[in-house]
């Protein structure tokens, strides 16, 4: 059994919230690896991030947190 083999028949055996960590690993590793061309194409790879991003990006100044909220060290 090659090793991709293995990976699949154990993933069939996994609740859905370990694959998701899981799927999150993979598009690490491809980002490591230099699999995409540049770090939109990582970003796009997520699954909710554009449509994370677009939210964000929906909101009014305003409602921002100030940095020393979120890091208080900084």
């Amino acid at each position: 059994m090659t090793t991709k083999e293995f990976i699949k028949e154990q993933a069939d055996l996994l609740p859905e919230s370990a694959l998701e960590r899981i799927a999150e690993f993979i598009l690490y590793q491809k980002f490591s690896l230099g699999l995409y061309s540049d770090e939109t194409d990582y970003l796009v790879s997520i699954p909710g991030m554009v449509e994370s991003i677009k939210t964000a990006a929906a909101e009014s100044i305003s409602e921002c947190k100030d940095l020393s909220e979120v890091w208080p060290d900084v």
